[in-house]
């Protein structure tokens, strides 16, 4: 294991306990439920909206209504339960379902959908508190195709964003229309855009200069998104403060850890290196982190923004 990653997964004990207490400090409930069975507090903020440089703005949404707790036993893995539960010591780890709102150049770019109203998913409510209407959507940018990413494209089987241009990594829509994603109800959701969707290849390019970088593990064709300063990390992390001390700990949900681990480590350094804001779909709190790494550990630090006027 390089020095790098060996730094980067001795992460302070004190640095994940600040995070807590930030997310605490800042809880803000709506009340409903995101129709997950595991443990749920209430939400933090319901959306938070920040300017990134004087071209462009970063809109993190909340598609649950009730913040979301994930039980140790999802990264036990083989044979890591011992650590888990030493990193963890309470029994769960905080998460989310976020989406990503990029305004730049004009337009509007709308990484990921959420679950969808129809299970649960509140995305197009917090849109309406926003502002945002549907049909003012220009782009959409998937990082992959599990439910909880792709589930808002569509209301009642048509698509619910009538101008969006949609995106979708080629390799990912490959696996999951051929045998391995039998059944997969992404490709026929993609599908109701019909000559507005996309499938890209790693070296095209994209609208408004977002740069799509494979990142393999979580699917076969998991993307990351790079726009500006800002990296989409989709689900590189599941569960952030436990997975920030040690980068090798994968969620069940992966379904090639040693893929996974190779990703989450090589952009996670990509954003410590070149000061770059990660928004993770699974993030809990904003939604939004800064990497920070010195020489002897590496400091996470949450954005702290006020909620936007409404």
């Amino acid at each position: 294991m390089s020095k790098t990653t060996t730094t980067i997964r001795l992460i302070a004990a004190a640095a994940v306990a600040a995070i807590m207490a930030a997310c605490g400090n800042h809880q803000k409930g709506d009340g409903g439920n995101s129709g997950d069975s595991s443990r749920q507090t209430a939400v933090m903020s319901p959306f938070v909206r920040i300017n990134i440089d004087s071209t462009m703005a970063l809109v993190s949404i909340r598609d649950n209504a009730t913040e979301k707790k994930m039980p140790n036993r999802l990264f036990y893995g083989k044979g890591d339960s011992a650590e888990v539960e030493k990193l963890s010591p309470e029994g769960s780890v905080p998460s989310s379902v976020s989406c990503f709102i990029i305004e730049t150049q004009g337009k509007r770019a709308l990484f990921d959908t959420g679950v969808g109203k129809a299970n649960g998913g509140v995305l197009m409510d917090r849109l309406k508190s926003l502002g945002i209407k549907p049909e003012s959507i220009d782009y959409i940018f998937i990082t992959h195709f599990h439910n909880d990413h792709t589930g808002g494209l569509t209301d009642n089987g048509k698509a619910a964003f009538s101008r969006a241009q949609l995106y979708v990594p080629e390799a990912e829509y490959a696996y999951w229309a051929g045998a391995g994603g039998k059944g997969s109800t992404a490709i026929k959701a993609v599908g109701a855009y019909g000559n507005r969707l996309h499938r890209f290849g790693y070296g095209d390019k994209l609208p408004l200069g977002v740069k799509p970088m494979a990142a393999p593990g979580h699917t076969p064709g998991h993307t990351v998104y790079i726009a500006g300063r800002v990296m989409i990390m989709g689900d590189l992390f599941h569960g952030l403060p436990l997975q920030i001390q040690d980068l090798n700990l994968c969620a069940d949900y992966d379904m090639d850890r040693t893929k996974a681990i190779e990703s989450r480590n090589k952009y996670t350094l990509m954003a410590v290196h070149n000061g770059m804001m990660a928004a993770g779909m699974h993030f809990f709190g904003t939604g939004m982190v800064d990497f920070k790494m010195n020489e002897r550990d590496m400091e996470l630090k949450s954005f702290e923004h006020n909620l936007p006027k409404r």
